[in-house]
């Protein structure tokens, strides 16, 4: 394992965009997202390519590697996930990353460096708030987020139990025209448990169907007595979630993973909570590891910062369930 320095104040926080090109086209909600980077203590560097909106794969690497590899870049900020991050890997640079860790924070379709990093280097990486869905929100990072952000990534210490959020909102603003207010919240009522128990285990955070990209491949993760935190994009529909948590269920995941914590469901996903809590034990059935389902993490606001490979203890006897890091995340 490969624990990234912690973030300071004064830092330089790189920005990249290596799935989709989302910030060409919202100069608005980009130039608002380095704004608060730089309120909240942090200089920011931009990648060449992220307002470019038609950027090559070689683009798209030459931003990664100029930012992991440049000394004064402390951390690696995504701008957005997308679909096609996973093209870059057969030319990533995975030695310049092993030999300059950092801070990598994303989610979605990020997950496949994420996981392709965990893989080949050992190198710890965040599912974690990227810049326009998180850092340029309307009033800057929700407090929740930052908290969380700032208690993983920049403090060399476990964190123990992770946090609930007050509230939580998937409420849609189309970007540059009508994100001017806070979107609306409603009362967060915490995580759910469908089956109960106590597990331990290292934390593997990822989005389900571009972790299932890995599926049969050198870069597929060693999952046994893994604690998943899966979440699921709005493009997930119901009949596209089981049938992925099937997949797991057929490589053998389930017989051997220590325990499951799923991430809050944007309800444009189609994917009511009870049907998500049927399908989460019918493709488990069998198995007797712990699952708590309505975690702060996935497609809707706020959220927290997991850790790829750091030893987390999920109670799904607490009320409510209970999700921790038991060691440092970052060096």
């Amino acid at each position: 394992m490969i624990r990234p320095p912690a973030l300071r104040p004064g830092d330089t926080v790189g920005i990249v965009a290596p799935s989709s090109p989302t910030a060409a086209h919202v100069s608005r909600r980009l130039a608002r997202g380095v704004a608060e980077l730089e309120r909240r203590g942090f200089r920011v560097r931009l990648g060449d390519n992220v307002d470019n909106p038609r950027p090559t794969v070689a683009e798209k690497l030459a931003d990664l590697h100029a930012l992991f590899g440049d000394p004064d870049v402390r951390g690696v900020v995504c701008t957005i996930g997308g679909y096609d991050s996973h093209q870059l890997l057969e030319q990533l640079d995975f030695e310049l990353i092993a030999t300059n860790p950092k801070v990598f924070s994303g989610y979605s379709d990020i997950t496949a460096l994420q996981a392709a990093l965990w893989v080949r280097t050992g190198l710890v990486t965040f599912m974690g708030p990227m810049l326009l869905t998180d850092w340029a929100e309307f009033g800057g990072i929700p407090d929740y987020t930052w908290t969380e952000w700032e208690a993983t990534v920049m403090r060399a210490e476990p964190r123990d139990e992770i946090c609930v959020a007050s509230g939580w909102t998937a409420e849609m603003t189309r970007w540059d025209e009508a994100d001017d207010r806070p979107r609306v919240h409603e009362p967060n009522p915490g995580p759910r448990a469908l089956r109960g128990g106590v597990a331990k285990g290292p934390l593997v955070p990822a989005n389900l169907c571009t972790l299932l990209l890995f599926a049969g491949t050198p870069l597929w993760p060693d999952l046994d007595g893994a604690i998943l935190g899966l979440e699921l994009a709005e493009e997930e529909q119901a009949w596209w979630a089981e049938r992925s948590l099937h997949q797991l269920r057929h490589l053998g995941v389930w017989e051997r993973a220590a325990g499951l914590a799923f991430g809050r469901c944007n309800p444009v996903s189609a994917t009511p909570p009870d049907e998500l809590d049927r399908m989460l034990l019918e493709a488990t059935r069998g198995s007797g590891f712990p699952i708590a389902v309505d975690f702060d993490f996935g497609h809707t606001e706020p959220h927290c910062t997991l850790p790829w490979g750091v030893r987390a203890r999920l109670d799904a006897d607490a009320r409510p369930p209970t999700l921790s890091l038991l060691e440092p995340a970052v060096a």
